[in-house]
């Protein structure tokens, strides 16, 4: 009888421990919220990264849907217009996380938002890069991961009217270019590559048939 009772006091030793534990990393959890609430993201960061890692919440998609928003906040004020962020791959694979263990409706909605934010912000700094840097290949790798990203809120998404908008702004800077200086036929060709990637798309679109008209007179 003795042996059973002291099996049983320690498994309930155990289970209240186990408990505490739990207790403390949501009380963690809620500290990097109200960390987050404040604008202290530095902070809410340290705290967030320990709760992600105890196995006690780990598992948990409020977690993971919060390190996203903390990363998001000081990706916020750093690293929009860098086209490689360590802090944009963070909040992306916290999204992924908290999609993978199946989130309630509201916190679907949030990972949304941080997608939808992304994806935006991948697609003005394709046109950065190319009207500020004239960088079109940096300016395209901004471009194909702003359709990635989209993708993961619409894996069946129509993109025609942005791939119109992106290839128009290419062909419109690069004809430019080419105009001014015949001899820049790198710019000739991206720019006719962009306009010929417009018309098929839209065969009847005014302004590539425009500046393919231009590229051909000059």
């Amino acid at each position: 009888m003795c042996k059973w009772r002291k099996i049983i006091n320690t498994f309930l030793l155990g289970m209240l421990l186990l408990s505490a534990a739990a207790r403390a990393q949501e009380e963690k959890l809620i500290r990097a919220q109200q960390l987050l609430r404040s604008k202290d993201s530095d902070l809410a960061l340290a705290v967030i990264d320990s709760v992600v890692a105890h196995p006690q919440t780990k598992d948990d998609f409020i977690s993971w849907t919060t390190r996203a928003f903390i990363y998001f906040d000081l990706y916020k004020r750093s690293d929009r217009l860098k086209l490689n962020s360590p802090l944009r791959d963070s909040i992306l694979s916290s999204v992924n996380r908290s999609q993978q263990l199946r989130p309630d409706s509201a916190f679907v909605r949030q990972n949304r938002s941080l997608l939808t934010n992304i994806a935006a912000g991948y697609f003005n700094l394709g046109k950065t890069l190319l009207m500020d840097s004239v960088n079109y290949e940096r300016s395209q790798q901004a471009y194909t991961r702003y359709r990635e990203v989209f993708r993961l809120i619409e894996p069946e998404a129509n993109f025609q009217s942005k791939d119109i908008e992106y290839n128009l702004a290419v062909g419109s800077l690069y004809l430019d270019l080419f105009m001014k200086n015949n001899e820049n036929t790198a710019a000739g060709d991206i720019a006719k590559v962009a306009l010929l990637r417009v018309l098929e798309i839209q065969p009847d679109n005014p302004s590539a048939l425009l500046n393919m008209g231009l590229m051909y007179y000059n």
